[in-house]
């Protein structure tokens, strides 16, 4: 098997399964509790802690433990937008993201919007690059509580420009809550040094565990539980927390952060080697190349063939890819990240998303490559 899905999900990393093995057996006590079994399992929650926060360049006390990316960013919209209309109750308020976000974002949004919040989404050009001049018109609105942006793009790779972002929230005084899930461990992140006030990260997409994720609250910042109950995680997240899947995540993210100036450009090198390939193909696209993208990401799409006909027929290869967001998957709708780039749909719903991961080989690249164009040209003879 060839594995070309890891922005959908990663395998473990071997240190993180041995990690989480030893958590499951000695840390099994609920992290609250006052004995010495519950103070084993918060000794490792707490060292988890610190390991994420000296990867992501931050004060540990910042960071929240959730169940993944999803409810990282629900918690920071929610929690942030609850907490700023608590303090200053404003006529039509309102949150401002963007039209290419994660459906985690989308949809907390939408949430919003039907407790009487209004979602803007700024718009993209053909590259994926957002229209700044658009998004710092809506900051000086002002019932704006927040900008939800991502850092990288789940279905293109295309990077926002982050630190310019921040400081147009900095000068209209809107915090900024950044969705990291995909930059996280192929780029270098410091997010005390950042524009951000809220950010998430989520373990399976960076070889941990899946239903671990995190939050990141710059100290100070307003933030109202979304989820309700108990006094864990500061107050801020009720609900007894996972130990084995903090442990997994905190090895995750050290083991990341030490492979990283290696293994993100060997990556762009393998996606480039196979991009330069598959461009050569006839009716080819590649869907956001002029624009800054993290390293291991591919949209490309041929004309005239169904993203899903030619996602079977790797399948069936023994090539595992993915036809845009993997949230979306099974959905017969083009991809909304594609329509909102201009894309025509017909063409949107020929794309198929490569991402790689670690373990990835020159030899995987080229199989592959050299598979496409006859399962391309079969597709186009039908």
């Amino acid at each position: 098997m060839i594995y070309l899905d890891a922005n959908a999900t990663t395998p473990p990393h071997p240190r993180v399964l041995a990690a989480m093995s030893r958590a499951l057996e000695a840390g099994f006590g609920n992290a609250s509790s006052v004995h010495s079994v519950g103070q084993r399992a918060r000794a490792l929650l707490d060292t988890a802690r610190e390991q994420c926060a000296s990867a992501l360049g931050c004060d540990a006390r910042e960071l929240i433990f959730t169940s993944g990316g999803t409810e990282a960013d629900a918690l920071a919209i929610h929690g942030a937008a609850a907490a700023a209309l608590k303090a200053a109750p404003r006529a039509g308020p309102r949150v401002v993201t963007t039209s290419v976000e994660h459906p985690a974002v989308l949809g907390a949004c939408a949430s919003l919007a039907r407790l009487g919040v209004e979602t803007v989404r700024i718009g993209v050009d053909g590259e994926g690059r957002l229209d700044l001049a658009a998004l710092q018109a809506e900051l000086a609105h002002p019932g704006t509580l927040l900008c939800a942006a991502m850092a990288a793009n789940n279905e293109t790779g295309v990077l926002f420009p982050i630190d310019r972002i921040g400081e147009l929230c900095r000068r209209a005084g809107v915090a900024l809550h950044v969705d990291a899930v995909q930059a996280a461990g192929k780029l270098p992140l410091r997010l005390s040094d950042s524009p951000a006030t809220y950010a998430a990260v989520s373990g399976h997409k960076l070889r941990g565990p899946q239903g671990a994720g995190l939050l990141w609250a710059r100290r100070g910042a307003p933030l109202a539980p979304f989820q309700q109950g108990g006094h864990q995680e500061k107050g801020r997240r009720a609900g007894t927390e996972n130990v084995a899947a903090a442990v997994g995540l905190g090895e995750a993210l050290e083991v990341a952060t030490a492979e990283m100036s290696s293994s993100s450009p060997r990556l762009a090198a393998l996606r480039d080697r196979l991009q330069g390939a598959l461009a050569q193909i006839e009716g080819a696209q590649v869907h956001g190349a002029g624009s800054p993208r993290v390293p291991n990401t591919l949209s490309i799409s041929f004309a005239g063939c169904e993203g899903e006909t030619l996602l079977v027929a790797l399948d069936l290869a023994g090539v595992c890819v993915s036809t845009g967001s993997a949230c979306s998957a099974g959905s017969l709708e083009p991809s909304p990240v594609l329509l909102a780039m201009g894309v025509p749909a017909e063409r949107a719903r020929a794309a198929l998303r490569f991402s790689l991961w670690s373990n990835n080989t020159e030899a995987e690249i080229d199989q592959v490559a050299a598979l496409l164009p006859p399962l391309v040209a079969r597709c186009l003879a039908r």
